[in-house]
């Protein structure tokens, strides 16, 4: 009697699957590009007009102590830097320079060997003018495209468009608001707002009514939101609200203020009422239930948004924060002059979140028609 063998499957290590193999392939190809970048933006000195070095030696000369009136220490370093030119007339020349840096590195930085720096030229000595960073920035430009193609495929294109074009929509209001020397602000930021709402809208969503609701929405929101800042601040007459800061006195300091309420809030605005319309015209029910859907989303995503405004807002004042208390600042004065613009943005970029549930639920509930479930 003949008998017959029988054989387990046999099961392919995790790394040799296709969804591991696909995965790995496109972590291949993505540290590939990186790399290209990084090289590519390594060796472009040629494409420069300024004076490029990289640095061969660095030398530490002298250390000095620093102590100020409010005993804050520090201390100063001075450097001895070779380097060689990799640009110009002069390329492959080896230059000497010094570099003098606080440890606290506030303004300034150490160089270290390999780096590439900016130089200008006086009295026919070279000095330090800055670091050259792009290769850095531009790994992280190319890693932010990677990820931005790779979970998202071909909307990548329409996020980079709407970014494109707000940016040179934006490059073109600073222009005009410059070329009128200040006249007329409020009405260029005005419509600089609604330029931004309606090609994203358009770009994101298209010529639809979802569009429309979104874009309706998110200004109305924005406008009542700062209306309702400027009405309680112009009744308390800006108590507390030092819009004075040194950062503000080249222009028109509320204009300043207000531009980045506007700016910073209409993303997050947009965000939300993104999110609200969508879902509520997507669903098969009437106005009414569509509407108390549209406020419960709502009530889930604002405390978000809100947090995450608020840190963006004070991270923006972090540093300037600690340089206050560290010259002897109290925390209260400290939070009055230099974070408290930040508090006052974020509450009214807040109002437009708030606000923004209910005008969104109601606009979509009655802009999505009458769908009712079969």
């Amino acid at each position: 009697m003949r008998t017959t063998k029988s054989f387990a499957p046999t099961t392919l290590p995790s790394w040799r699957q296709p969804g591991w193999r696909r995965y790995l392939l496109t972590v291949g190809i993505a540290a590939v590009i990186l790399l290209l970048v990084w090289f590519g933006l390594r060796h472009d000195a040629g494409l420069y007009s300024r004076q490029v070095a990289q640095v061969e030696s660095v030398r530490t000369t002298a250390v000095s102590k620093l102590v100020d009136d409010h005993d804050n220490k520090d201390a100063q370093v001075r450097q001895q830097v070779r380097a060689r030119l990799l640009n110009g007339k002069h390329k492959g020349q080896v230059v000497h320079f010094t570099n003098s840096y606080t440890r606290s590195q506030a303004i300034d930085f150490p160089l270290r060997t390999h780096q590439q720096v900016f130089l200008s030229k006086s009295q026919g000595s070279y000095q330090l003018s800055d670091a050259k960073r792009d290769s850095v920035s531009g790994v992280l430009l190319a890693l932010v495209l990677i990820l931005l193609f790779t979970f998202t495929g071909l909307h990548a294109f329409q996020t980079l468009a709407a970014i494109a074009l707000n940016t040179g929509i934006f490059m073109l209001g600073i222009n005009g608001l410059l070329k009128s020397h200040g006249n007329w602000p409020w009405y260029i930021m005005g419509i600089l707002a609604v330029v931004f709402t309606i090609a994203t809208a358009l770009l994101i969503i298209g010529p639809r009514r979802v569009g429309f609701s979104i874009g309706l929405a998110t200004l109305l929101s924005t406008l009542l939101a700062v209306g309702l800042g400027y009405g309680i601040m112009t009744a308390f007459n800006y108590r507390g609200i030092h819009i004075e800061e040194v950062r503000y006195v080249t222009q028109n300091p509320r204009l300043i203020f207000f531009a980045q309420i506007v700016i910073g809030a209409l993303g997050a605005v947009l965000d939300e009422t993104s999110d609200i319309s969508v879902a509520v015209f997507q669903l098969p029910a009437d106005a009414k239930v569509r509407f108390q859907a549209g406020m419960a989303i709502g009530r889930k995503i604002m405390g978000p948004l809100i947090a995450v405004l608020f840190m963006i807002f004070m991270a923006d004042t972090f540093a300037e924060s600690i340089l206050w208390l560290r010259n002897g600042n109290t925390i209260a004065y400290t939070v009055s002059w230099v974070m408290g613009l930040g508090f006052a943005q974020s509450l009214i970029s807040a109002f437009g979140i708030v606000l923004a549930v209910p005008i969104t639920s109601g606009l979509a509930a009655l802009l999505a028609g009458k769908k009712v479930a079969a």
